[in-house]
């Protein structure tokens, strides 16, 4: 099994990157027998990317012939196209190392993944995550 991991260094003792198509470079772990056999780091070809960042990084994983997908959040684009490909994908927290977060996964505890916006990225000012009408916080 193949496991690439949304990095910002990469190696077994980064920390899970929350990003997954703006990750700088993605740390790819092989497991044999349920045991880490090796790793390597690899630049992700989305970081820096203008536009289609998702796509790119989502692309990289499948030319690995990645197996699971281990990020903080994943975009729409990155998403539908990781599904689309047979690729697992699954978030953990940023407080999570990859060692940590690829034997979590390996005991069924990384099940879900969050959804955000394209490139990982927060919305910039005048933008908006939704309506707030009818939840009693005010108009906007």
């Amino acid at each position: 099994m193949k496991i690439v991991v949304a990095t910002a260094k990469g190696g077994l003792n980064d920390f899970v990157n929350q990003a997954f198509g703006r990750a700088p470079v993605f740390t790819i772990v092989d497991i044999e027998e349920g045991q880490i056999k090796n790793t390597k780091v690899a630049p992700n070809p989305g970081a820096s990317a203008s536009r289609g960042a998702g796509v790119q990084a989502a692309q990289f994983c499948i030319n690995e012939s990645a197996n699971v997908v281990i990020a903080g959040q994943f975009g729409p684009n990155s998403s539908q196209i990781l599904q689309a490909s047979g690729i697992k994908f699954v978030s953990a927290p940023p407080t999570m190392t990859v060692e940590e977060a690829v034997k979590a996964f390996l005991r069924g505890e990384l099940t879900q993944a969050i959804l955000g916006p394209e490139g990982g990225r927060s919305p910039g000012r005048g933008q908006r995550m939704g309506h707030r009408r009818g939840q009693g916080k005010g108009n906007w």
